[in-house]
C-alpha cells in the first residue's frame, strides 16, 4: 500500500510547476511548442522554462528555447541556454526594456 501511495505521489508531482528560488513568486506564462507545454518565467535579463508534460522525444531543448523567446518576447543571448529537457535557463536580450 505504501508503494502505491509513493507511486501516486511521484506521478502527481511529475507535472509540477515548481520554480527555483530565484523565480519564486513570479507568475508563469504557459507556452506550447510542438506539443510540449512550458511554464516560462522572466526575472530581469534571465528566464526559466519548466516543461510541464512528460515526454521522451528529441528536441526538448530547442522547444524550450522557442518557449522562452515566445513567452518573454526577448531574444536568447547566444550560448546562454543551459539546463536539461525538464528545466532550462537562458540570459536574454530585450529591446525596449
Amino acid at each position: 500500500m505504501l508503494r502505491l501511495l509513493a507511486l501516486a505521489l511521484s506521478l502527481a508531482l511529475s507535472a509540477c510547476d515548481s520554480p527555483g528560488m530565484d523565480y519564486a513568486g513570479i507568475p508563469p506564462v504557459r507556452i506550447e511548442v510542438e506539443g510540449s507545454t512550458f511554464a516560462v518565467r522572466r526575472k530581469g535579463p534571465e528566464a526559466q522554462a519548466i516543461r510541464l508534460n512528460r515526454e521522451y522525444r528529441k528536441g526538448a531543448m530547442q522547444r524550450a528555447f522557442r518557449a522562452i523567446e515566445t513567452g518573454t518576447g526577448c531574444a536568447i543571448r547566444p550560448d546562454t541556454l543551459s539546463g536539461d529537457p525538464a528545466m532550462a535557463y537562458a540570459k536574454l536580450t530585450c529591446t525596449g526594456s
